[in-house]
């Protein structure tokens, strides 16, 4: 589901479609550092990562984790950081 979006970027819900983004986000070591290993190993596992998580949120509560990513790209955007110096 869509919740805002800018001339170039579109924020929405996750769905199982970001498993291969979600695995790769939540193995990254930084994410394990500070947030925790969340036992996401496989791509099925990021698929229940996500319904268990994001898609019972946005049920329970009509929010959640979000993703962004450019209009056209069917693919969330990672490296969306501020600006460390």
């Amino acid at each position: 589901m869509e919740v805002a979006q800018t001339e170039r970027l579109l924020l929405r819900w996750l769905d199982p479609g970001d498993s291969a983004f979600i695995l790769e986000l939540v193995n990254d070591p930084s994410w394990i550092r500070y947030i925790g290993d969340k036992g996401v190993k496989t791509i099925q596992d990021a698929k229940r990562y996500i319904e268990n998580g994001p898609v019972e949120m946005y049920q329970r509560l009509g929010f959640g984790l979000y993703t962004v990513e450019l209009k056209g790209e069917r693919r969330a955007h990672r490296h969306l950081r501020p600006h460390q110096t």
